[in-house]
């Protein structure tokens, strides 16, 4: 698994339980990708955020690439400035990354995480 996901990936049963109710009434067309595309503007919905129009046609992946994913997934210890770069290297803007961020703690973030990124910034904005 990536480093900076380790042990946080979670929810895929949910997925697969919406993938087979799907699958059973039009196969092979709506992928998962799709899937969590419109469940993740529906759960910002439901808790009072915008609303957005979901293009749809995303296709699943079958391959990975962990350094890929190493590289290029933010992890939570990094400081607010490789947070920005790592996001910026994506084509994402600041303003998208306090989004998907808002979004990615829905329910609860642990204190534990947000101490250590105060903590790993310094004046220069450099990891520590």
């Amino acid at each position: 698994m990536a480093k900076p996901n380790n042990g946080s990936v979670r929810g895929f049963d949910v997925i697969d339980n919406i993938k087979s109710a799907v699958e059973n009434v039009c196969p092979g067309v709506v992928s998962c990708a799709d899937i969590l595309a419109i469940t993740s503007r529906d759960s910002v919905v439901i808790l009072g955020g915008p609303n957005w129009n979901v293009k749809l046609g995303r296709r699943d992946s079958t391959t990975a690439s962990l350094s890929g994913a190493n590289n290029n997934i933010p992890s939570p210890s990094n400081s607010l400035s490789t947070l920005i770069s790592k996001f910026s290297a994506q084509g994402l803007s600041t303003k998208d990354m306090v989004a998907l961020s808002g979004a990615h703690t829905i329910g609860q973030a642990r204190r534990r995480s947000l101490l250590e990124l105060d903590e790993n910034e310094d004046d220069d904005g450099a990891d520590d």
